[in-house]
C-alpha cells in the first residue's frame, strides 16, 4: 500500500472512532471523560494501579516484569501495590492533577486473575471519589464469574483483549491458559479461551458496561482475520475496537520477539484498521500503555515526585488479650477495641466482636478459613490499620487487600503508647506534605 493510501485508511478509521448518533446520554456520559474510549477525551488524565500481577494465560507477545522503568509498553510497571498503597497513589495523584478522571487496572498480569486486590482497590478509589471512572482491562477468562462483583462496585467502563474467534489461530498466540485449575494447550486452550470472552463479552454488554476489544495484529497469524473478527464484535455490540501492532523487541525478552515474529509496517495497521472500520468504529490513538501509566495519554508523570496526601484521621482496631496492651495474635482474637486517631487526639469507639479466625490445627478446612476471613473483614469495615502481636501470611494478605493496614511492630506496646506513635506519625507526615506543596 502506498503512503498516500495508508494515510487515507487511517483517517477513515479514524472518522469511524465518532461516537454513534444513537448513543444513550448515560452512554455518552461514559465516553467524554475517558480517553481511551474518546480522541476529543485527550484533556483527562487517567492512571493505573498496578494491583493485579497474576496471569491465567501466557500469551507469545506479553513478558511481564515488574521493577521496570525503561520499557513503554504494556505488562510492565516500576512497582506492585497493595490495595491501601493502590488508594493513598491516586489520592496524591488525584489532588496534583485534578483532571484525571479514570482509573483502571490493567496488569501487569491479568485483573480479574487477581481478583481480591482488584475489587478491594477499585471499591476504596470509588468510595475516595464516587465522579471517577472506574476502568478494568482484561483477557476475559474469568470476565463472566466476576461480573457480578464489578458492577456491584461500579466498574462502567471495560477492555477485552480479543485477538482472534479461530481456536487454529488462537493456539499460535497463546502457549497456555489456566482455567478451572488446569493449565491448558494448543486449540483446547485457545477455544476455551475464546468460548469464555464471548460470553463475557455479551454479559458485559447486557448489564449495560460500554465495552472496548483490544486486538494484537500480528502479521502472518492474525493480520488476514481482523475483518471477521471485528464483524463478530459489531454483532456482540462493542462500543469500539482497538487494533494495535504487535510490540517484538527481542530485548523484551517475549516469545514472539526472540523468534523472530515481526511487528505490523504501518502501511498493515492502518489496512487492518480499514478492514475492521468497516464494520465497528476503530480507536487510533492508543499508546499501549504501562501497567502503571499516569497522566494524559502519551505522557508518564512520576507520582514520586507527588507529596503524599495524608488523611486527617484514621480507625484503628486494636486486638488485645490484656485491655492494656497490643498483645494478641489476631487469629485468636474475639473482638477489637476501635479508635480514631486524628491530628488532634484520640477518641474512643464502639468496639466490635467478631468470631476467631483460627480454631486449633485440626479445624484448618479451607474453605471454612475462607469464610471466617469473610466475616471479619466485614465487621472491620472502614478500619484502615489494625494493630495485634503477630497474624498469619493469609489473613494478612486478605486484610492487605481489602486495604487495611496491618501493623505488629508496635506489639506489648500499651495500647494509648500506640495510638499516640500513629498520632504523632500523621502529624510528621502532615507537616512533611505541607513544606513539600510549599517549596514545590
Amino acid at each position: 500500500m502506498s503512503r498516500s493510501a495508508s494515510q487515507s485508511a487511517s483517517q477513515s478509521a479514524c472518522s469511524a472512532s465518532s461516537p454513534p448518533p444513537n448513543m444513550s446520554a448515560e452512554q455518552a456520559a461514559l465516553v467524554e471523560k475517558h480517553p481511551c474510549f474518546s480522541k476529543g477525551a485527550h484533556q483527562f488524565a487517567r492512571m493505573h494501579l498496578a494491583v493485579a500481577p497474576a496471569c491465567n494465560i501466557q500469551c507469545n507477545y506479553c513478558n511481564r516484569k515488574f521493577d521496570c522503568s525503561n520499557e513503554t509498553r504494556p505488562g510492565v510497571s516500576s512497582s506492585l501495590l497493595s490495595p491501601a498503597a493502590a488508594v493513598q497513589r491516586f489520592a496524591k495523584v488525584k489532588q496534583r492533577i485534578p483532571e484525571t478522571q479514570v482509573v483502571g487496572i490493567a496488569g501487569p498480569g491479568d485483573p480479574l486473575a487477581n481478583p481480591n486486590a482488584t475489587l478491594a482497590t477499585l471499591k476504596a478509589v470509588g468510595q475516595h471519589d464516587d465522579e471517577v471512572h472506574l476502568c478494568v482491562s482484561t483477557n476475559g477468562l474469568e470476565l463472566e464469574d466476576q461480573l457480578p462483583k464489578l458492577l456491584e462496585i461500579g466498574v462502567k467502563h471495560l477492555t477485552i483483549t480479543i485477538n482472534c474467534i479461530d481456536a487454529a489461530i488462537g493456539e499460535q498466540i497463546y502457549a497456555w491458559v489456566y482455567f478451572n485449575g488446569r493449565r491448558l494447550r494448543g486449540k483446547h486452550a485457545a477455544q476455551t479461551l475464546i468460548d469464555r470472552q464471548l460470553k463475557g463479552l455479551k454479559l458485559a454488554i447486557e448489564a449495560g458496561m460500554l465495552v472496548k476489544v483490544n486486538t494484537v495484529l500480528i502479521p502472518g497469524i492474525n493480520d488476514w482475520h481482523i475483518a471477521e473478527l471485528a464483524e463478530e464484535l459489531q454483532r456482540y455490540g462493542a462500543f469500539v475496537h482497538n487494533v494495535m501492532p504487535l510490540i517484538s523487541d527481542p530485548a523484551h525478552g517475549t516469545y514472539f520477539g526472540l523468534m523472530g515474529q515481526r511487528g505490523p509496517t504501518d502501511e498493515e495497521l492502518a489496512q487492518a484498521r480499514s478492514d475492521a472500520g468497516v464494520s465497528m468504529a476503530q480507536m487510533t490513538h492508543c499508546q499501549q500503555c504501562r501497567a502503571d501509566a499516569v497522566g494524559k495519554l502519551g505522557e508518564q508523570v512520576n507520582v514520586d515526585e507527588i507529596p503524599e496526601v495524608v488523611p486527617a484521621e484514621l480507625t484503628v482496631a486494636v486486638a488485645s488479650r490484656s485491655g492494656e496492651y497490643i498483645d494478641q495474635h489476631f487469629g485468636y482474637a474475639k473482638s477489637f477495641d476501635l479508635f480514631r486517631v486524628g491530628k488532634a487526639g484520640v477518641e474512643a469507639l464502639a468496639a466490635r466482636d467478631i468470631e476467631a479466625y483460627c480454631r486449633g490445627q485440626n479445624e484448618c478446612d479451607e474453605d471454612e478459613a475462607q469464610l471466617r476471613m469473610s466475616r471479619a473483614l466485614h465487621t472491620l469495615e472502614g478500619v484502615d490499620v489494625l494493630l495485634c502481636s503477630r497474624i498469619g501470611l493469609p489473613p494478612r494478605q486478605a486484610l492487605q487487600e481489602a486495604g487495611i493496614s496491618v501493623n505488629t511492630e508496635l506489639a506489648l506496646k500499651t495500647t494509648p503508647e500506640a495510638l499516640e506513635q500513629i498520632r504523632q506519625q500523621l502529624l510528621e507526615k502532615s507537616a512533611q506534605g505541607s513544606c513539600a506543596k510549599e517549596c514545590g
